[in-house]
């Protein structure tokens, strides 16, 4: 395959160069998984992506997923195509495949929603393990479009209606690694990527299901905004001049529910849940009602995935209404108790949810209850004391193959930097003053021989020091959430 540069392909390359510096691109040194399908949006992606690494300073790996919808002789071809694309800019690819068809069955949801569901799991687990800090897709303007007006369609608040931001989290929370997602191409329209690869000199890949009308977002594409064009030719940069609009008052909204949490919020004793005072929180509008609700979660959960505007809303409802006594479950586990004078947002159990066991991924991000975890591997020459309390250095080949971020356990013991013996974990968290509710939320940096390597803002063990002669160090930073710890 040989590819061409042309003044087309160097005019989208520098567009989608700005788009990542606005947005914020990944740090040098990072590796970033494409997703390729091997369709116009994706090829121009890998090929743009493959163009500016050498600019950003980052490593490619390209990843194709067969959801099993298609004949075997397509997938087949698709799969060739892909290998083919990534052997031509010099990129390794990951393959993986799933049954769409019985995901559907089995989970009951719509053949549509399964595939997208077991893409999402390959390009988490593909990305944990060839260290990706984030994955790119190929999501462009149309699609921006056309994600606003079928979360119109099916209802949604003021975040909904902000469509797809450039740089988000990872969208499922049950993932133990969510790595960055990333949206290069949400500037270009969707002909720009098609005469992008016809000037590199490639046609991609063609998919007959992306006309099916059984899908719902192939109706809005193919009949519902054709429709509405007749009525407003400009009505896809309306749809995203909206979502653009959204995504600022969102972004207020955070600003001032994080402004006005103290007044509201009341974290209740042992990491138990999180009081939402109804004096207070009555005063709110309606929309800021729903930014601190989320907010509340989110301190609980690490993020607050799962929960939709419908669930926001009902939550809202019910601590505005006389009376109480009344109860939501909510996803993830979570329940909204109505009680006099508060409503109470707590796991089911009513106990704060236990810290997962999860692989220390190579870079990226690990969501916990309580906080974020930011993961980079960097040349230990680059190493430099921690600039904060949260921040800790870490020698990679000290922590061996499979290092692990969990809680604390019965017996857990370190060797403090600068101590010169060993010490137990429950001692160092009682000297520091750590309160007994905060222990149980505080991750732990375990290395694969079972010693803590890091206690963030208390505790390196020497053993996992940067020394001279290391090579590479994981950097590592805890963003606790308020009142976190």
């Amino acid at each position: 395959m040989e590819l061409r540069e042309t003044r087309t392909t160097r005019s989208l390359e520098r567009r989608v160069l700005a788009a990542l510096r606005s947005e914020g691109p990944p740090e040098p040194g990072q590796r970033v998984l494409v997703a390729v399908s091997g369709g116009p949006d994706s090829t121009a992606l890998l090929l743009i992506l493959a163009r500016l690494r050498g600019t950003l300073g980052v490593e490619l790996t390209a990843a194709h997923f067969d959801h099993g919808l298609r004949p075997p002789e397509e997938a087949a071809a698709d799969a060739a195509y892909v290998r083919e694309l990534a052997a031509a800019v010099g990129v390794p690819v990951a393959f993986g495949r799933g049954d769409a068809g019985a995901c559907a069955e089995r989970e009951g949801r719509s053949a549509e929603e399964a595939a997208r569901r077991l893409r999402y799991a390959f390009l988490a687990a593909a990305a944990a393990e060839h260290g990706a800090a984030a994955v790119a897709a190929g999501h462009t303007a149309d699609d921006q479009a056309e994600t606003v007006l079928l979360r119109v369609v099916r209802g949604t608040g003021v975040q909904g209606l902000g469509g797809m931001r450039a740089r988000s989290p990872w969208p499922f929370p049950e993932h133990p690694y969510r790595p960055w997602l990333l949206r290069p191409l949400l500037g270009l329209r969707r002909a720009e990527t098609e005469r992008y690869c016809a000037a590199a000199g490639v046609v991609p890949r063609l998919d007959p299901s992306n006309l099916a009308w059984t899908y719902t977002r192939n109706r809005l594409r193919g009949q519902v905004l054709p429709a509405l064009r007749a009525v407003n030719p400009a009505v896809d940069q309306a749809l995203r001049r909206l979502a653009a609009s959204a995504r600022e008052a969102w972004d207020v909204l955070e600003a001032e529910a994080a402004r006005r949490a103290p007044e509201v919020l009341a974290p209740l004793p042992g990491g138990e849940g999180v009081a939402v005072l109804r004096g207070p929180f009555r005063s709110l509008p309606a929309a800021l009602q729903a930014a601190v609700l989320q907010r509340a979660a989110a301190g609980l959960l690490g993020d607050a995935q799962g929960l939709q505007w419908e669930h926001l809303d009902a939550m809202r409802r019910l601590a505005v209404e006389r009376g109480s006594g009344r109860r939501l479950s909510l996803p993830r586990g979570l329940t909204w108790r109505v009680e006099h004078g508060r409503c109470v947002l707590a796991p089911e159990a009513g106990a704060a949810p236990p810290l997962p066991e999860v692989p220390l991924p190579g870079a990226g991000v690990v969501s916990l209850p309580g906080g974020r975890l930011e993961v980079a591997v960097l040349p230990a020459a680059r190493f430099r004391p921690p600039a904060a309390p949260h921040e800790g250095w870490l020698d990679r080949a000290a922590l061996g193959p499979r290092p692990l971020v969990r809680g604390r356990r019965p017996g857990d013991r370190l060797r403090p930097l600068g101590l010169g013996g060993e010490k137990k974990l429950q001692d160092v968290l009682v000297d520091a003053r750590v309160p007994a509710p905060a222990r149980d939320r505080l991750p732990l940096v375990v290395a694969t021989e079972g010693w803590v390597a890091w206690v963030p803002g208390l505790a390196l063990d020497e053993r996992a020091r940067v020394r001279a002669d290391s090579r590479e160090a994981y950097r590592l930073r805890w963003r606790p959430e308020p009142d976190a710890g």
